[in-house]
């Protein structure tokens, strides 16, 4: 599970990365990045993703990858990730794959390709 330091939980903290950031998207998944410190992630799954269950795995999905790729990220950044209705049928290497893109694509990911 992701820490909670590491989550994103006021309305101004997203609309400060949704108006400063630069957005980033894949098959699964749209990326907002913004470099500021202290890092977090937010994580949203609109109704047009699906019924709640649907939602709430989306949002596991997304949490564990970042979990397990927290320390591979380069500086301090603060992220929004949302869930595109593609990820109701993608299994977590298929989700892990698409972010992992998106972060080499922004120059923020510091791993090896997996």
């Amino acid at each position: 599970m992701l820490q909670r330091v590491y989550r994103m939980q006021n309305k101004v903290s997203f609309q400060t990365v949704f108006s400063h950031g630069k957005s980033y998207t894949s098959k699964h998944v749209v990326i907002y990045i913004f470099h500021l410190s202290p890092s977090k992630f937010g994580f949203i799954a609109s109704k047009k993703v699906g019924n709640a269950v649907k939602r709430n795995r989306a949002k596991r999905l997304l949490r564990e990858v970042v979990r397990l790729h927290l320390n591979k990220i380069q500086g301090n950044c603060q992220m929004i990730f949302i869930a595109r209705m593609a990820i109701n049928n993608a299994s977590m290497e298929e989700v892990e794959k698409s972010v992992l893109y998106i972060w080499r694509k922004a120059g923020i990911f510091n791993g090896k390709n997996t």
